[in-house]
Protein backbone atom coordinates (compact mmCIF):
# COMPACT_ATOMS: atom_id res chain seq x y z
CA UNK A 1 0.00 0.00 0.00
CA UNK A 2 2.23 2.59 1.01
CA UNK A 3 4.68 1.67 -2.35
CA UNK A 4 1.64 2.34 -4.64
CA UNK A 5 0.91 6.01 -2.70
CA UNK A 6 4.79 6.78 -3.34
CA UNK A 7 4.06 5.87 -7.20
CA UNK A 8 1.19 7.48 -7.62
CA UNK A 9 2.67 10.56 -5.69
CA UNK A 10 5.81 10.43 -8.11
CA UNK A 11 3.71 10.24 -11.25
CA UNK A 12 1.88 13.47 -10.36
CA UNK A 13 4.78 15.14 -9.19
CA UNK A 14 6.20 14.36 -12.45
CA UNK A 15 3.21 15.54 -14.48
CA UNK A 16 3.30 18.70 -12.73
CA UNK A 17 6.65 19.57 -13.27
CA UNK A 18 6.62 19.06 -17.16
CA UNK A 19 7.05 22.41 -18.41
CA UNK A 20 4.13 24.13 -20.92
CA UNK A 21 5.42 25.02 -24.59
CA UNK A 22 4.63 28.29 -25.82
CA UNK A 23 3.15 26.13 -28.84
CA UNK A 24 0.23 24.79 -26.20
CA UNK A 25 -0.26 28.22 -24.60
CA UNK A 26 0.19 31.41 -25.80
CA UNK A 27 1.69 34.44 -23.56
CA UNK A 28 -1.01 37.19 -24.15
CA UNK A 29 -2.44 38.05 -21.05
CA UNK A 30 -1.17 40.46 -17.86
CA UNK A 31 1.42 38.43 -15.39
CA UNK A 32 1.97 40.04 -12.39
CA UNK A 33 4.27 38.94 -8.97
CA UNK A 34 6.71 40.65 -6.54
CA UNK A 35 10.73 40.44 -7.62
CA UNK A 36 12.19 39.21 -4.38
CA UNK A 37 8.99 38.94 -2.47
CA UNK A 38 8.70 42.56 -2.58
CA UNK A 39 8.87 44.98 -5.70
CA UNK A 40 5.72 44.50 -7.80
CA UNK A 41 6.48 44.18 -11.08
CA UNK A 42 3.32 43.63 -14.25
CA UNK A 43 3.87 42.15 -17.90
CA UNK A 44 1.39 42.69 -20.72
CA UNK A 45 1.71 40.69 -23.80
CA UNK A 46 -0.43 40.78 -26.85
CA UNK A 47 0.01 38.85 -29.78
CA UNK A 48 2.74 36.68 -27.81
CA UNK A 49 4.77 40.06 -27.84
CA UNK A 50 5.49 42.12 -24.12
CA UNK A 51 3.76 45.64 -25.05
CA UNK A 52 4.19 46.56 -21.14
CA UNK A 53 6.36 46.42 -18.44
CA UNK A 54 5.63 48.00 -14.86
CA UNK A 55 8.08 47.57 -12.37
CA UNK A 56 6.33 49.19 -8.47
CA UNK A 57 4.06 50.99 -11.56
CA UNK A 58 5.66 52.80 -13.09
CA UNK A 59 5.85 51.93 -17.12
CA UNK A 60 9.76 50.85 -18.49
CA UNK A 61 11.17 50.22 -21.78
CA UNK A 62 10.40 46.92 -22.90
CA UNK A 63 12.75 46.50 -25.96
CA UNK A 64 12.22 43.26 -28.20
CA UNK A 65 10.28 39.83 -27.40
CA UNK A 66 11.98 36.61 -27.99
CA UNK A 67 10.22 33.48 -27.14
CA UNK A 68 11.27 30.09 -27.76
CA UNK A 69 9.64 27.03 -26.64
CA UNK A 70 8.30 27.75 -23.33
CA UNK A 71 10.86 30.73 -22.55
CA UNK A 72 9.77 34.52 -23.00
CA UNK A 73 12.36 37.35 -22.86
CA UNK A 74 12.85 41.02 -23.31
CA UNK A 75 14.39 44.21 -22.09
CA UNK A 76 15.71 47.27 -23.02
CA UNK A 77 18.86 47.93 -20.79
CA UNK A 78 18.23 45.16 -18.72
CA UNK A 79 16.74 41.34 -19.69
CA UNK A 80 13.96 39.36 -18.03
CA UNK A 81 13.58 36.17 -18.77
CA UNK A 82 9.98 34.36 -18.24
CA UNK A 83 9.70 30.46 -17.74
CA UNK A 84 5.95 29.17 -18.35
CA UNK A 85 5.42 26.36 -16.04
CA UNK A 86 1.86 26.17 -15.68
CA UNK A 87 -1.57 27.46 -18.22
CA UNK A 88 -0.82 30.57 -15.44
CA UNK A 89 2.52 30.48 -13.82
CA UNK A 90 6.08 31.59 -15.00
CA UNK A 91 9.03 32.05 -13.18
CA UNK A 92 10.74 35.16 -14.03
CA UNK A 93 14.22 36.00 -13.58
CA UNK A 94 15.33 39.98 -14.07
CA UNK A 95 19.41 40.96 -14.95
CA UNK A 96 20.25 44.38 -14.99
CA UNK A 97 21.42 46.54 -11.80
CA UNK A 98 21.23 43.77 -9.70
CA UNK A 99 19.61 40.36 -10.18
CA UNK A 100 16.21 39.29 -8.79
CA UNK A 101 13.36 36.40 -9.38
CA UNK A 102 9.96 36.41 -8.82
CA UNK A 103 6.78 34.26 -9.78
CA UNK A 104 4.61 35.74 -12.34
CA UNK A 105 0.70 34.91 -12.54
CA UNK A 106 -1.23 35.31 -15.85
CA UNK A 107 -4.61 37.32 -14.43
Amino acid sequence: MISRRILVTALLSALVALPVSAAENSWDGTWSGKWGGKSSGTVRIKNNKVVGYYFQGNAQRTGSTTISGNKLSFGSGYNITMIMNGKNSAQANYKGNGTASATLVRK
